[in-house]
């Protein structure tokens, strides 16, 4: 078990980058406030470390939503243009031991990697871990985890 007893997945993911954005919370939020306005639920943000005043930063949403980002994509676009990419699935991984349990994203990791599994996305909370992946490598992503998990 290694500290995960459940993994799941969900596909047509839908990512949106906006590299080189202003290194504030309030230029995040400002951006973020754009698509909560267009009533898009955004799942999976990520920031990079900043790179004097500016971050890169990213959110998954459905991609039953890719109409109403691409909208809202004027008014949250600052520095540098959006990048928005579909094709993905994201695959978490829970467990309420992994609180107290070492290793357990070098295990997922190292899974994908000898699978030859890219990850483009890792968001982690005190119980989960969420990976997104490119959507044709799910089954075996699934495959690969739960036996690293002991979970097959």
């Amino acid at each position: 078990m290694y500290g995960v007893s459940k993994i799941t997945s969900e596909q047509n993911i839908l990512l949106t980058t906006f590299p080189g954005a202003q290194y504030s919370a309030q230029s995040l939020a400002e951006h973020l406030e754009v698509f909560a306005r267009a009533g898009i639920v955004v799942d999976m943000i990520c920031q990079s470390a900043p790179r004097g005043t500016a971050v890169d930063f990213s959110f998954t949403t459905s991609y039953d939503n890719f109409t109403r980002v691409m909208q809202a994509l004027p008014a949250a676009a600052k520095a540098h243009p959006p990048l928005v990419s579909g094709g993905y699935s994201k695959i978490n991984l829970f467990g309420e031991e992994m609180v107290t349990s070492c290793g357990v994203a070098a295990r997922a990791l190292s899974a994908l990697a000898q699978a030859g599994i890219e990850i483009v996305l890792i968001t982690t909370s005190d119980l989960d871990i969420s990976l997104l992946i490119r959507q044709q490598d799910e089954d075996t992503a699934l495959q690969v985890l739960q036996a690293a998990f002991s979970l097959a």
